[in-house]
């Protein structure tokens, strides 16, 4: 069974329902296939998926274990081209982890495109070179924004190849965040709120839309193919949420009788075309090539605030390092600071691995190699445990005040497991600057999977720890963290869940596992210096145009 994803479930149609619709498309259907068939858009169980902003499509409900060749095409002419074959479940995705990568080069999937999926064999249910196609709708949209009046408003604009518009009910903007489920002062309890042409979807705790919401879209005139979203109805802490999340538009080029979705381009504000997975060739205008990390502002490491210090809580910000995918963010610097990122390497001569500068935007986030962030100059540094990640305000062109904190060796290195006796395990290890095995009071363990928002947990992660972990909204589950091997000398660690069902335990396996280390805590439980290892995510430019990954070294110079 395909585990859910995170756009819109199609629901599968009868045969009868099939035969009307290919009936209507002008396309023979019989019990075994005997003609070279692509249908675009795909019919039910095939779906074929695009997402535009980042060159990346989802392919599911064709053959199980077939070889397939994906292609992307423009003016009836392949621009790009990927080969793969289907899991049991019949699906594969291109660009994305876990999936295979486009050949040769990364197209910059654009309007109009189509993605042509067929078959590289016969199978017992279609012939060779037979297949589906989806072609790409050609809409955008901009951030949402709090329109100050009680309403969070998303500008966009979708338009036909004739130029025209696409009708409103082939059109849906959602804004998605995980914080919505558990975030303080949310009533909203799904991941995403939905704005439609019959009044959209934002669903409370009892599964039904929260009194006094909506979710209205559409076109700002008669003729016009610019539309407005509008979200009512949300309380001021709601409104933040909506603001900080993620706003998509999502297009379809047929809808059934039956309601179903076909031919589905998703377009996500803020996210960066380009290679999506380590190792991926790069998108048409090539790489950046890496150079030398540009200087910093001039600074003196000793002058910098230590994070794994207690005495220097008081005046530290929250700075997370993501070492397997090279990205850092930061918070709590008012919006318009100026700050500097600098990572250091041992090396006394020249330590500087990577340097970062911008200013603090909106809501007081800043983060390095991250989609709405800034790239890391020159080249992007491959962080690695025992760098210093220095972040300091940058005033009239010169260094101001900052903290310092050492990135920790906290790995996975078994992702979750299923054990015959019925228990979830992740195993890890995690060692503290001297080489010696990290407290496991300065450790957490994590199991992402956004999927556990449907099941009894009703979030999107379950924890270990110490004291028994958090695995929400099920009598007796808990999360240990416990160390293996001798107590005093093994870096060794293992997190232990209990108490899921079959379903739960099967989304953890499919989910990230993450181990989360910090340096130092206060008596209110806050974390400073933190580091998040995630299996499976891979370093390297987190968006288009950064720089490609490098290890060449400069000294911090007056």
């Amino acid at each position: 069974m395909r585990l859910k994803n995170s756009f819109p479930p199609c629901r599968w149609t009868p045969s009868s329902a099939l035969a009307a619709l290919a009936a209507t498309l002008g396309i023979a259907l019989s019990g075994a296939a005997v003609a070279q068939v692509i249908n675009n858009p795909p019919i039910l169980p095939q779906e074929i998926t695009v997402f535009p902003e980042r060159d990346f499509t989802s392919i599911s409900g064709f053959a199980p274990n077939a070889d397939v060749l994906v292609q992307l095409i423009r003016n009836r002419v392949a621009v790009g081209e990927a080969r793969g074959k289907t899991d049991a479940t019949g699906f594969l995705e291109v660009n994305h982890p876990g999936g295979v990568c486009w050949k040769d080069v990364t197209p910059d999937i654009g309007p109009a495109d189509v993605v042509r999926v067929t078959y590289r064999n016969d199978v017992p249910t279609a012939v060779k070179n037979s297949g589906a196609a989806t072609t790409t709708q050609n809409v955008t949209a901009a951030q949402a924004f709090d329109a100050g009046d009680g309403t969070v408003v998303v500008k966009g604009r979708a338009l036909l190849a004739s130029g025209s518009r696409i009708a409103l009910n082939r059109l849906e903007v959602r804004i998605v965040n995980p914080e919505f489920i558990g975030g303080l002062g949310s009533r909203i309890a799904k991941r995403d709120i939905r704005a439609d042409s019959a009044g959209g979807r934002m669903d409370g705790a009892d599964g039904n839309p929260i009194s006094g919401t909506r979710g209205t879209l559409a076109y700002e005139s008669a003729t016009a193919t610019t539309f407005t979203a509008v979200f009512s109805g949300l309380n001021p802490d709601e409104r933040l949420l909506v603001v900080e999340g993620q706003t998509r538009v999502m297009a379809w080029q047929q809808t059934t009788t039956a309601g179903d979705r076909l031919g589905m381009t998703i377009y996500e504000v803020g996210q960066f075309g380009g290679p999506g997975i380590g190792g991926c060739p790069p998108g048409p205008n090539g790489v950046v090539a890496p150079q030398n990390p540009g200087a910093p502002v001039y600074y003196l490491p000793a002058n910098l605030l230590d994070a794994s210090l207690p005495g220097n809580q008081f005046a530290l910000k929250d700075v997370t390092v993501f070492p397997e995918r090279d990205f850092i963010s930061i918070a709590g610097f008012a919006a318009g600071t100026e700050l500097q990122v600098v990572v250091r390497r041992n090396t006394l001569a020249s330590p500087v691995v990577g340097t970062a500068r911008g200013i603090v935007g909106r809501g007081g986030i800043f983060e390095v190699n991250h989609p709405g962030g800034v790239c890391w100059s020159g080249q992007t540094p491959d962080i690695r445990p025992g760098d210093r990640v220095d972040v300091f305000q940058v005033m009239q062109g010169q260094f101001y005040a900052g903290q310092t904190q050492r990135v920790i060796d906290a790995r996975v290195t078994r992702s979750a497991f299923i054990t015959a006796t019925g228990e979830v395990r992740v195993d890890g290890a995690a060692t503290d600057a001297s080489g010696a095995p990290l407290s496991l009071q300065l450790m957490e363990q994590r199991i992402i999977q956004p999927d556990f928002n449907d099941t009894r947990i009703g979030r999107r992660d379950i924890r270990a720890d110490t004291t028994g972990g958090r695995v929400e909204n099920i009598p007796g589950a808990t999360g240990w963290l416990l160390r293996t091997g001798d107590a005093t000398t093994s870096s060794d660690w293992r997190a232990v869940y209990t108490g899921l069902n079959a379903t739960e335990q099967q989304l953890a396996v499919a989910g990230q596992s993450r181990a989360m280390a910090w340096l130092s805590t206060n008596g209110n439980g806050d974390r400073f210096g933190m580091t998040i290892f995630e299996a499976g995510a891979v370093g390297g430019p987190g968006m288009s145009g950064c720089p490609a990954a490098g290890n060449a070294s400069i000294a911090i110079l007056p």
